[in-house]
Order: C-alpha cells, then structure tokens, then sequence
C-alpha cells in the first residue's frame, strides 16, 4: 500500500502506452470542403447535408501532443550514426514547462437534420484525455543522478502533475442561416465523467545532504479521483484502478446521476463574397464535478529517503537508488489515513479551444484556408496557426493536405483524404503526415518537429444537400 509512486509511475506509463497506438485532437477534418463534420470544432460553420446519420465508427481520433520529445532531441550524429543522447535531451527541457498528452473520443451515435434555414444536430460520444506536465530537474535527476543536487541551496525541482479524465458527452447543437452569408451555431453538453485522476505538485523539492548523502525532500502534493468502477475507492492500492472498465455495466457508463458536467461550442461564420469567407469558433468550453466515490490525498512536509546508499561514495553519480523505494519514501505519507478526505466534490476543465479561420477559393473545386487557434495545455493557452490547400476530383474525391507551425507542440504536415460513394461518406485525416510513413531521417527533421501527431477516421451517411 505504502508503494504510492505507482500512482505516477502508472499514469507516465499509462500516458506512454496510449501514445504508443494512438496519436491531439487534430483540425484537419475541418479542412475538408463540404464534408458533413464541418462543423466539429465551429458548430457556426455550415452543414449544407439534409441528413446526416452516424454509428460507432462515424468519427474516431487518437492522438498525442508534446513540447520536448522530438528527433533533434534525442540523437547525436557520431560518426554519421544517430546515438541516443539523454543529456542533449535532458538540457533540452524547459525548467517547468514541459508536457504530454494524449486523447482519444469516438462518437457512439451522430443523428442530424436540416430544416430549412436550421440544421440541428444529435451527438453521443465517449472521450478519453490524460496530461502529463513535469520539470527537468525530475527527469536529470533519474539520468545523471543526484551529484548536482547537494545542500538546501541547491535542490532539485521535482514538480510533477498529471490529468485524465474518461467521460462521455451528449450534445445538441443548432446551426441557423441568417441570410445567404451568415450562420451561427450553439451545441451546448452534457457531460457525464466516468474516472479522473490527477496529482498536483505545488513544489517538491529534494536535495542531498552533503554529509550524510541522505535524500531530503520537501514535499507539497495533492493527489484527487473519483471513478464510477469502485463502490468503495478507498485506499485503492493502482491508480489505474481507477480506470479499470472490465466489471462497468453499460447503464452505469451512462447513468448522468453523478459526475456531472457541462460544455459549450459557439460559432459563426461569415461568407464576405462568393469566394471568401471567415469563421470564429469556441470549442469545448466547460467542466465537469466529480461527485462519485472521490477520494482525495494530500502531503507537505519533508520526507528523508534512508535507504538510498551510494555504492561508489567517490562518484555521486553512480547512486543505487530504486525508483520505486524513492517514491515509497518521497510520497508514501500522501497515503496515510491522516492527510485522506472522502467525500469532497471537485471540478475539472475542459481543455478549451479557440479558433480563427478565413478561407479564399481560388475556384469551386480548389480553396485556401489558413486557421489561427488558441488551445489549452498545461494549464496555458497556446498558439499555433495551420495553413491549408484542398481540392474535389471527380465529385466524389476531396483531398487536403496542411502545415501547422506551433512553438509548443512542433510544426507538422498533414493530409486527408474523404470519399463520397452516394449516401456513404468515408474519410481519413491526420495532422502529421510524416510521422507516420517510412521516410529518411534526416528528411523529416527538416520539414517536421517531430512531436504531435493525430490519426481521424470514419464512416457516415450523408444524404441530400441545400445549395449553398
């Protein structure tokens, strides 16, 4: 039980086997002209299909996003040879800014109709998000030990904080043409959160007394969850317990009697003449209060690691020290009865977006679009801007391809394709191209950062479409 560093240990793993099959909710769907998911991030954007029908796998995304893990990073070319290098990494690292995360959502069933001027819409899907943020004190410390770290003057930032939440979403959205140019939209959620997990660091700091070689640390954590799958979560011994969804019965993963939330979208959409047109879109406004078998742990107080012995006193650097005894020692307390509340609400944002976007048809089957954006990680809006080309063959092919420059999570190239069979509209996207094809090396450090990728997929029917 004292072993609670599974909390974070699990959740990095947990964040690292997600990355490892999936890859941030990416925009490039919306780039396609006239595809009936138009209006995913901007319900102001006009639907022009009369009736749109979608099950299961109507719209599928996995994705990940970072600030520092990329190709440049992690090798060092050695006598032409790319070499793993963790120090290049390790000073790489912003002292405190630097994250990773993941998401994955899938819609269980799409229902939407025009009537006239309105086009409302039906939405039920299940999303699935985590966040990891961390310093780089917390990662040197592991790959060059603690020989930096030695007196109270000099101690090492080990802030660390993580994020995941599992919920599903029911939405109603309404689009509504004004006039020939104009269009709003509104899609107000209801939220209905099945697990969250998250661990807020306000400032552990660890230092190495330079005459015992004890580790000290001093320790500020707050540890929350909550979770349908337990009756009891309390003193759970795996964080991932928390997300464990083998015993859930369907009518609890949607019940929408506890762990409630609410979300917004809002948009519109400006068409300035017949070839040019801008949109300003809000997406994923909200929160959601978790009510359900929560459990909440904090610590502040100073913790001394006894059995972490140097085998080699002359080289600091060559510390025997076990992870997993560090974490028992370092945040063991944070489990104790003394520092537990149950029953205590709490409330967690969405990750919000923000989005700009103009386009110019250069003629009807070929248009420019450029999107500015602000969106939410690690606490921070960010920027990034994405330009785009796409293009209709043969009436029943829309192809798009995309650069997106972010300082954050790294420039990328994607590309989409959407094929229109009669009623039946498949398509295929992804916000970066060349993370997930075969190409040489030292090409994709060019053209890509190499550091967030995004695969959309999906089936629907589209029948019927009002002129536009």
């Amino acid at each position: 039980m004292k072993k609670i560093y599974s909390l974070l240990i699990a959740l990095v793993l947990l964040l690292g086997n997600i990355s490892a099959q999936a890859q941030n909710e990416g925009m490039a769907l919306s780039l396609l002209p006239n595809q009936p998911y138009n209006n995913l991030y901007n319900p102001g954007v006009r639907v022009n299909q009369k009736l749109v029908l979608g099950l299961g796998i109507s719209n599928i995304n996995v994705g990940i996003y970072n600030t520092s893990i990329k190709y440049n990073n992690l090798y060092t070319q050695q006598l032409g040879v790319s070499a793993l290098d963790l120090n290049k990494f390790i000073n790489s690292l912003d002292d405190h800014d630097n994250y990773i995360g993941t998401n994955f959502s899938m819609d269980i069933l799409r229902v939407g109709a025009r009537f006239n001027k309105l086009f409302v819409d039906i939405n039920w899907r299940a999303r699935f998000n985590t966040e990891l943020h961390y310093s780089k004190d917390f990662l040197g410390f592991f790959v060059n030990g603690n020989g930096h770290y030695m007196g109270t003057d000099n101690p090492a930032d080990f802030s660390i904080g993580v994020d995941a939440n599992l919920y599903t979403e029911l939405s109603v959205g309404a689009q509504y043409d004004i006039n020939d140019k104009l269009t709003v939209g509104i899609r107000p959620k209801l939220l209905n959160g099945i697990a969250n997990a998250s661990v807020n660091d306000d400032g552990t700091m660890i230092y190495t007394d330079p005459n015992t070689y004890e580790i000290i640390a001093n320790a500020d954590i707050n540890i929350k969850m909550s979770s349908i799958v337990e009756k009891d979560i309390h003193r759970i011994s795996e964080v991932t317990d928390v997300f464990d969804m083998d015993s859930i019965s369907i009518s609890e993963l949607f019940n929408f009697k506890s762990n409630l939330g609410f979300g917004i979208d809002l948009g519109a959409s400006y068409k300035i003449s017949d070839n040019i047109g801008v949109a300003l879109g809000v997406y994923d406004l909200g929160f959601i209060k978790w009510t359900n078998t929560r459990e909440k742990h904090n610590h502040k107080d100073n913790v001394v690691i006894n059995d972490a012995l140097l085998d080699d006193i002359n080289g600091l650097t060559n510390l025997n020290l076990d992870v997993k005894d560090l974490y028992s020692d370092l945040l063991g307390d944070v489990w104790d009865n003394d520092s537990l509340y149950a029953g205590e609400d709490y409330k967690t944002s969405l990750k919000t977006r923000v989005m700009l976007q103009g386009y110019y048809e250069l003629m009807p089957m070929a248009r420019f679009t450029a999107v500015a954006q602000m969106y939410y990680a690690n606490k921070k809006m960010r920027p990034a801007l994405t330009l785009a080309y796409s293009g209709s063959f043969l009436k029943i092919i829309n192809l798009t391809a995309n650069y997106t420059f972010s300082k954050y999570s790294g420039n990328s190239l994607g590309a989409g394709i959407n094929l229109k069979l009669g009623p039946v509209d498949l398509y295929a996207v992804t916000d970066n191209f060349l993370i997930l094809t075969k190409l040489n090396a030292s090409t994709v450090k060019m053209v890509t950062s190499y550091r967030t990728t995004n695969v959309r997929l999906g089936l629907i029917i589209a029948i019927g479409e009002k002129k536009k």
